[in-house]
């Protein structure tokens, strides 16, 4: 029990810090996301990951049998990632 209050105790702050960071975004960061032909590679991993987690929940996320997120080329995924944006 110890450890897992530890492990929270530690989380909060991180999860805080990502909270601070998300009320900073603009619309006009989202503009820029859409206009990237090929978006850096942090970038680019960021958007697959959020495509993992939203395989399932969001039907224009392509999924396997399994409802796991159906990876394609690094520019199809950055094709669906920008279509979830929808209008900034």
């Amino acid at each position: 029990m110890k450890s897992v209050q530890h492990d929270l105790d530690q989380a909060i702050p991180l999860v805080e810090k990502a909270l601070a960071a998300l009320d900073g975004l603009q619309v006009d960061d989202f503009r820029m996301l859409k206009a990237l032909k090929k978006p850096p590679a942090d970038i680019e991993k960021t958007f697959t990951c959020v495509l993992f987690i939203l395989a399932g929940v969001d039907k224009n996320v392509p999924v396997d049998n399994k409802k796991r997120f159906k990876r394609g080329d690094p520019d199809a995924n950055w094709k669906i990632a920008l279509s979830l944006l929808g209008n900034p």
